[in-house]
């Protein structure tokens, strides 16, 4: 009887491989890689996030125009007959070319220029951050589907293992050396197997949906994800590497020299401004003898003006203590969620090597029951297959623990900014 249930389960655990074999075959492996860059080609976070740092790039040209001349072409044609010709002159004739310059203003325009380069890095920063955080998303969805297909294929085979089971305890029932409530026993844990196998199922299905949506290809419930055999180890790194953390600083930055930028407006400003071609009354003349130029220089100093210099330095300086506020909150939550990860990674490693030597423990403690209740010992089949339920439970953990394990792993990843 056991030499004919070994090669029983031997021939069954072969048919099962096969099975899983011809089903991995039948569907195109994807790998993580794969579905990262699928998934970062097509992510509308990141297509947002590279349109903000060209909205930073342009608004950084922006702020450097005032820095240059600004030069114009001027044209007016202009008469008033009936008018007082002390106010009207009747008319006027006008094509010049006029060169305007800012020449000094208390560093105000150099302020602004470079606060907007930092806003800018910031936003680069940002298209980091969102590219980590897509693959975050996408590794969680891949480690997820690998889980639910390790399970679903571990249940199948301990559907198939059972159905060997039942034959030899029907066998050992109709030999009169187990009783009905043996046989009914063996079914039930069977069937268990079959209703887990419904649920993995589904779930598989639905995490399949999930990765499929990410890359693109919607409503796919049998994605097969490559096999992953070892674990990855935790990233190492310093949370001032992280694009949130290097962002937020920027715009600490960015607000102190909008403060400088804020304070300069109560220097005097100095403007030049030179012209050049014909100005007159009528056209025929102005042309033919009214070419001329002209320069002109000017300085303002601001003596009252409301308070609107002051009120523009308190918000500046608001802003500033709001950035960095933000900066220690940004550093705060990085370090915990960085030593959450870490925590869960190591607690996910050390499970698994205890589950590692509890497998075999199990394992030894269900054959041990199940040939003892074969060979008509003091074993009854509730404890053969409690037994065997519990060494099954220790695979699927197995499975939860790694998945735990390339989570926090992938977490880690996530807030020191790793995209690849």
């Amino acid at each position: 009887m056991r030499g004919l249930a070994k090669y029983v389960a031997v021939a069954m655990v072969v048919c099962s491989g096969a099975i899983f074999a011809s089903r991995v075959n039948a569907a195109e492996i994807l790998t993580l890689e794969e579905a990262t860059d699928r998934a970062l080609r097509i992510a509308p976070a990141v297509e947002s996030a590279i349109a903000q740092g060209d909205l930073n790039d342009a608004r950084v040209d922006e702020a450097r125009a005032p820095l240059y001349p600004n030069i114009e072409a001027n044209g007016e044609y202009n008469q008033a007959p009936g008018y007082d010709q002390t106010i009207s002159n009747r008319g006027l004739t006008l094509a010049q070319l006029s060169l305007s310059y800012t020449a000094y203003d208390g560093g105000r325009r150099a302020s602004q220029m470079r606060s907007m380069r930092y806003q800018a890095e910031a936003a680069r920063l940002g298209i980091k951050a969102a590219r980590a955080q897509i693959v975050f998303d996408v590794s969680v969805a891949y480690f997820d589907l690998v889980r639910q297909r390790q399970t679903e294929k571990e249940i199948a085979q301990s559907i198939n293992r059972l159905d060997v089971y039942v034959r030899i305890v029907e066998s050992l029932q109709r030999s009169g050396r187990a009783i009905a409530n043996d046989v009914l026993k063996i079914r039930a844990t069977r069937d268990s197997a079959r209703l887990a196998l419904a649920g993995i199922q589904l779930a598989g299905a639905h995490a399949s949906i999930v990765l499929g949506s990410m890359i693109g290809e919607f409503g796919q419930r049998d994605l097969e994800p490559a096999q992953i055999t070892t674990l990855p180890p935790p990233p190492n790194g310093e949370i001032t590497e992280s694009p949130v953390y290097r962002a937020a600083s920027r715009q600490i930055d960015a607000a102190k020299l909008m403060v400088r930028a804020a304070e300069a407006e109560r220097s005097p400003t100095l403007k030049v401004a030179l012209t050049s071609g014909f100005e007159g009354i009528d056209p025929p003349k102005t042309f033919g003898h009214h070419l001329g130029a002209s320069y002109d220089g000017a300085i303002s100093v601001p003596i009252f003006e409301g308070g609107l210099i002051r009120a523009h330095i308190d918000q500046a300086r608001a802003t500033e203590r709001n950035a960095v506020a933000q900066t220690r909150q940004v550093e705060r939550d990085l370090k915990r969620d960085l030593a959450d990860a870490s925590e869960q990674y190591q607690s996910a490693a050390e499970q698994l090597a205890l589950l590692a030597q509890s497998q075999s423990t199990a394992d030894d403690s269900f054959a041990l029951d199940w040939a003892r209740f074969l060979g008509g010992g003091n074993v009854t089949l509730l404890e053969a297959t409690d037994a065997y339920q519990q060494a099954e439970n220790l695979r699927l953990m197995r499975f939860e623990q790694e998945f735990a394990a390339r989570r926090a792993t992938a977490q880690a990843r996530l807030l020191l900014g790793l995209a690849e």
